[in-house]
């Protein structure tokens, strides 16, 4: 079972949490041990997990920017934005995260992040549920 999630980023860079949207689509599943599975289809978009508030989000987009090297990128279409096809191929446009007891299994400070490196824009994520 699966389901598309459009997020509206606000900024050029911004981290958006997903967790709470994603616990609808387990309930709607009636998913109880399994998997969530999901793909973000943008190549200038990512997704990952890690904490979100005190500035931690800030400071992955900061160390996201700071290591991709500044070389004369070879990207016909815009080269200016080009960075950010490396930095989403980096942290990579799929995330599992199992699920037990109807919940996502995340640690205490973990939330499901979508990495917005190149908005604002309309972002598109396939959630699949799979059952175990």
């Amino acid at each position: 079972m699966g389901e598309a999630l459009r997020i509206n980023t606000t900024a050029t860079k911004e981290i958006v949490d997903l967790t709470d949207r994603l616990e609808p689509v387990i309930r709607k599943a009636k998913l109880q041990e399994g998997l969530c599975a999901l793909f973000v289809t943008h190549t200038t978009a990512a997704l990952t997990t890690g904490e979100i508030g005190e500035g931690t989000d800030e400071d992955l987009l900061e160390v996201v920017e700071e290591i991709i090297p500044r070389i004369r990128f070879q990207h016909a279409h815009n080269p200016v934005h080009a960075w950010s096809h490396m930095a989403s191929s980096i942290l990579g446009p799929s995330l599992t995260v199992p699920v037990s007891a109807g919940k996502l299994v995340l640690g205490t400070w973990q939330s499901v992040m979508l990495v917005e490196l190149d908005g604002p824009r309309e972002r598109i994520v396939y959630v699949t549920v799979i059952p175990c």
